[in-house]
């Protein structure tokens, strides 16, 4: 499955990653890069021009934290949604992945049933195609993906939940987390955030965090039961017309 590749805006120091949100060609993500400053609202404002110049009509960002929502705001974004922001210490006691079906490494071919999977599990603007799988593949420099197959379909491209999880230095993220409608309530979902979990833990990371959107309550339940606290502030999605 083809997506439109991430692209980096930069001006000196500053840089942003860029690209279609869920493929929507009049829809562009923003977002700031883990490793530069904090973008400036004068930067932002020189992406939006350049994002208005490609066509674009509307901008979008990743899930941004109040710190860097400022420049953002300054820079004329309101906050289109809202967003609970969980972290967990990893150096304290954490659960092994319980017995059951090895998770297995995604493989080329799996990405259309990833998809699948993903868009059965979400509300629609919450949903990845094509681009916003390759965009959270691409967040961090080490990325763990892992699904978990049905039972007795071992082929690539049977997929009934997978896992995202990336580290950047002694922080780990829960990229994406998603089991199909049918299968959930197995422990799938919980196997394969504590797979990641446990591979962070491996590599040395210290806190991981995870967010979800208002309203996800299953998915707070599980984070919690796992081990996950809530930070006092959440995150914001933000959104810009052009």
């Amino acid at each position: 499955m083809s997506a439109p590749p991430v692209d980096i805006l930069s001006s000196g120091r500053e840089q942003a990653r860029t690209g279609r949100w869920r493929g929507d060609h009049r829809v562009a993500l923003l977002t700031p890069v883990p490793s530069a400053p904090i973008p400036s609202a004068a930067f932002l404002r020189h992406c939006l021009a350049v994002l208005e110049a490609r066509g674009y009509t509307r901008v979008l960002t990743g899930a941004l934290s109040p710190l860097e929502q400022g420049s953002f705001l300054a820079a004329g974004f309101d906050v289109a949604e809202r967003l609970h922001l969980l972290s967990m210490d990893l150096s304290g006691g954490l659960d092994p992945v319980p017995p059951g079906r090895p998770l297995v490494p995604a493989r080329r071919g799996d990405e259309a049933a990833v998809v699948r999977v993903d868009q059965a599990a979400f509300v629609p603007f919450w949903q990845l195609d094509g681009s916003g799988l390759a965009d959270a593949l691409s967040a961090t420099a080490s990325t763990r993906w892992r699904v978990a197959r049905p039972g007795s379909r071992w082929a690539v491209g049977h997929v009934e939940g997978y896992a995202i999880c990336g580290r950047s230095g002694a922080r780990g993220f829960v990229q994406r987390l998603a089991v199909s409608p049918p299968a959930q309530g197995r422990g799938t979902g919980r196997r394969l955030l504590l797979d990641g979990l446990q591979w962070m833990r491996r590599h040395g990371v210290a806190v991981a965090v995870v967010n979800t959107q208002v309203g996800n309550d299953p998915a707070l339940r599980l984070y919690r039961r796992v081990g996950f606290r809530d930070e006092p502030l959440g995150l914001s999605v933000l959104s810009a017309a052009l």
